[in-house]
């Protein structure tokens, strides 16, 4: 809105292609501007679904080889973390995800639907028994930058060229994918290069990744 602020730090938590946008056209820019030039972006869609019934009693699940890729038992999760009594007939509200869902982009809100529905009822059969009482569908054409062959190299730090300034976001260099969690790791690496700047001789904010668990120890 035209208005000037001052501050002693600037941490500029923005997807990649904002901040090309933002950068000035100057030679400091530069190096930042060309790596951002590397980057594109990659859409999510979610699928959400409200049955009339219960379709199933666990919480989430990864559905291998079709088009959705995450059930989310948003009702159970809900009344979980609300402490709320589930009885059967209360229905099942689920959130379906999408990454890189491109192939869905010129697709209808229906036809989605129906394929949503209709892999859904593959993992749990009493899906197909349900009525679907309402289902909206969301895409995100811009939600995450594409992690392409090569991209990686590319990703910058959250020190910029100028000693105040500061990155965060999924596609800062955090060791991570493009995910939120991704995305929280900056934040806390941003926040040590801040407290470094400004004097701390050891700052440590970045959290332990948790230890591997169940099937995901064999890859540790």
């Amino acid at each position: 809105n035209g208005q000037e602020q001052k501050f002693d730090y600037l941490v500029l938590a923005v997807p990649f292609d904002v901040l090309a946008r933002m950068l000035p056209d100057s030679p400091a820019a530069a190096p930042l501007a060309e790596m951002l030039s590397h980057f594109a972006t990659s859409p999510i869609t979610g699928i959400h679904l409200w049955f009339d019934r219960t379709i199933s009693d666990i919480d989430h699940a990864v559905l291998l080889d079709r088009t959705i890729q995450w059930m989310f038992h948003k009702s159970r999760l809900i009344q979980a973390r609300e402490n709320q009594a589930r009885e059967n007939g209360d229905g099942s509200y689920v959130e379906l995800v999408v990454s890189s869902s491109r192939n869905l982009l010129e697709k209808s809100r229906g036809e989605i639907v129906d394929l949503a529905v209709r892999e859904l009822g593959e993992f749990f059969p009493a899906a197909r028994k349900a009525n679907l009482l309402k289902s909206t569908v969301i895409k995100e054409v811009h939600a995450t930058y594409s992690p392409r062959p090569g991209v990686d190299q590319h990703r910058p730090r959250p020190e910029t060229a100028w000693p105040r300034v500061f990155l965060a976001g999924d596609f800062v260099a955090t060791g991570w994918p493009a995910t939120m969690e991704g995305a929280v790791r900056s934040g806390y690496l941003a926040a040590e290069s801040v407290a470094r700047v400004a004097g701390s001789k050891t700052p440590k904010f970045l959290v332990a990744d948790l230890p591997g668990s169940g099937f995901m120890r064999l890859f540790g």
